[in-house]
């Protein structure tokens, strides 16, 4: 596409993101740099094809799209260089969670064009869900250059910048809950004398399908969970059971507990 893209960080979420970019083919490696504290991460990059650079500095002096992917309390540790690099030709895509448009305008300038993103470690298999939202310094075509790079591994939904924190238990945070759920289903299957490969396989692609179904179908998620509770049925009695032991507070209490710890985050 032509667009230089630079990440400021280099770890899972990079990966993840970039494996998915990988696939789409809308970019080359040389057109995407990356810099990263380890010389051991910025090898590992190197040897894939990707630019590596010595510095912040270098990332944003010789990028058009900077991802910032470092966790929220380092962010201020590197302000001084990202001020010292950045100039009208770069928009930033920020991944610190509880990092508002505001903080970037305090510490960067208030002219810095900033896309608030959460992304997902799903982008690794070009199927990410990122929330996004735009300061109002960012005109429509460096919104397409961010917006450009994040389709390439996955969908893209606009979100205000006031539920930045509320959408990280949705998107950010929920592969966790799967492979959670998915750790403690295949568990009880072995213990019920099941093949561990066999019983993830067919978790996996249930969910998998039921991810499809919720997303293509025009009935909600009650709607498609009612079709399997019918009197008597052993999935009704699985169901009780969880309701019973707390199942839906625990989700709600998890939720919120995702949603302050962000905002606390946004402190540090």
């Amino acid at each position: 596409m032509g667009t230089k893209i630079g990440s400021i960080g280099g770890g899972n979420i990079v990966r993840a993101i970039l494996s998915g970019v990988a696939l789409s083919n809308n970019y080359e490696e040389n057109e995407i740099g990356v810099f990263d504290l380890s010389s051991e991460v910025r090898a590992e990059y190197k040897a894939k094809g990707y630019e590596t650079y010595k510095s912040n500095e270098e990332v944003v002096a010789n990028s058009e799209v900077v991802v910032v992917a470092v966790l929220p309390q380092v962010m201020r540790s590197i302000v001084p260089q990202i001020k010292s690099a950045y100039s009208e030709k770069n928009v930033f895509i920020s991944l610190a969670a509880g990092i508002t448009n505001q903080w970037w305008y305090d510490n960067i300038g208030k002219d810095v064009k900033v896309v608030q993103c959460v992304p997902t470690l799903t982008a690794q298999v070009g199927m990410g869900a990122y929330a996004i939202d735009r300061s109002n310094t960012v005109n429509d075509e460096d919104y397409k250059k961010a917006c450009d790079f994040l389709t390439s591994s996955g969908i893209v939904e606009e979100t205000p910048a006031s539920l930045m924190q509320e959408v990280i238990p949705i998107g950010g945070a929920a592969p966790a809950y799967f492979y959670h759920i998915a750790d403690v289903v295949v568990k009880e299957a072995v213990q019920m004398g099941l093949d561990e490969k066999t019983a993830l396989h067919i978790f996996a692609q249930t969910m998998k399908g039921s991810a499809e179904m919720l997303l293509n179908s025009e009935e909600s998620p009650k709607a498609l969970e009612k079709k399997l509770l019918l009197p008597g049925a052993a999935t009704l009695a699985a169901i009780n059971k969880m309701k019973e032991l707390g199942f839906d507070e625990t989700w709600k209490e998890g939720i919120q507990a995702c949603v302050a710890q962000a905002r606390n985050l946004a402190k540090l």
